[in-house]
């Protein structure tokens, strides 16, 4: 049991370390320093621009860090079924917490699932 609080605490770490340099560009991004981009600032990070709508999943105009990193987890879907299991995770804290974070038991890690890993961050 302490050794997988350990794992997932590293895991976290890591996550939290490669993020550091998105969280970095969506900060520096955010001239309004309101803690989202809307589409004239998401043109600062070119993927962010591009796939804007995609990533705005609440459809608010404006996309947030966690709407973000989702995204570049979701990027893992090679089946494009929706959802990623444990092969297409790329992420290494996500794949380290993939039991944990699979709510719902069924396998797989779908946006919601990945979205509120994030948001606990």
């Amino acid at each position: 049991m302490k050794k997988n609080l350990i794992m997932t605490l590293l895991a976290t770490a890591t996550l939290l370390a490669a993020n550091g340099v998105w969280a970095k560009n969506v900060k520096t991004a955010d001239k309004d320093n309101d803690g989202t981009l809307d589409k004239t600032e998401a043109k600062a990070i070119p993927v962010v621009a591009k796939n804007f709508d995609a990533i705005d999943v609440d459809k608010d105009g404006t996309v947030d860090q966690i709407e973000i990193n989702t995204f570049l987890a979701m990027k893992g879907d090679k089946d494009s079924d929706g959802t990623l299991d444990k092969k297409e995770v790329k992420n290494k804290a996500i794949a380290k917490a993939f039991d944990k974070l699979d709510t719902d038991k069924d396998g797989t890690l779908d946006a919601k699932e990945i979205s509120a890993f994030f948001a606990k961050q």
